[in-house]
């Protein structure tokens, strides 16, 4: 979670907003940098993001991730005097399956690995994930990461307002303090 949204989720004031920057000058527009991954690269990190998460995997981590965040949904719908249509899982289930594509995810990861990974320690990566071990690992990581996810969403409002006041950053209803002036040393 970023900074500013903990923040924002905490109730406290979000920093300035820093001015505009100048749009840049006309010519060719590029969203990312041109990639040094080989077409081999590419191949094997795809084989590799599909071994570690097959798209029955991905189906079981939006399952979870449904699973998780239904029970708030209903509070908010229940506040506000309606109730979740009877069929609001699937549809919850399809509206995700929408907006975050297992293509995409597999096209992301692939580009991901191919740009940290050489071809070399792609093969091995692929490797370790058909042993039995490296099969077992892609099934629970999923479900190991979202109970992580669940304590440490669980801790978070009991520990992040004191130590955002331990730090100068304030909290909920409290002015940020200035950030501390340290002295130059002399050379």
């Amino acid at each position: 979670m970023t900074p500013l949204l903990v923040l924002l989720l905490l109730g406290a004031d979000p920093p300035p907003a820093k001015p505009s920057p100048q749009p840049p000058a006309p010519g060719p527009v590029s969203i990312a940098p041109p990639s040094t991954a080989t077409p081999e690269q590419r191949a094997l990190a795809t084989e590799l993001v599909q071994l570690v998460q097959s798209e029955t995997t991905y189906q079981a981590t939006l399952d979870r991730m449904t699973d998780q965040m239904i029970p708030s949904m209903e509070a908010q719908a229940k506040a506000t005097g309606r109730a979740l249509p009877d069929d609001f899982r699937k549809r919850f289930k399809a509206v995700l399956l929408e907006v975050l594509p297992y293509q995409e995810l597999v096209e992301w990861s692939s580009g991901l690995y191919a740009e940290r990974f050489t071809a070399s320690e792609l093969r091995e990566l692929i490797a370790f994930y058909q042993t039995p071990l490296g099969r077992k690992i892609s099934l629970f990581l999923p479900e190991l990461m979202g109970e992580v996810g669940k304590k440490t969403a669980a801790m978070m409002p009991s520990r992040l307002p004191a130590a955002l006041r331990r730090h100068g950053l304030g909290g909920p209803g409290q002015q940020q303090s200035p950030p501390l002036e340290q002295p130059l040393k002399k050379m």
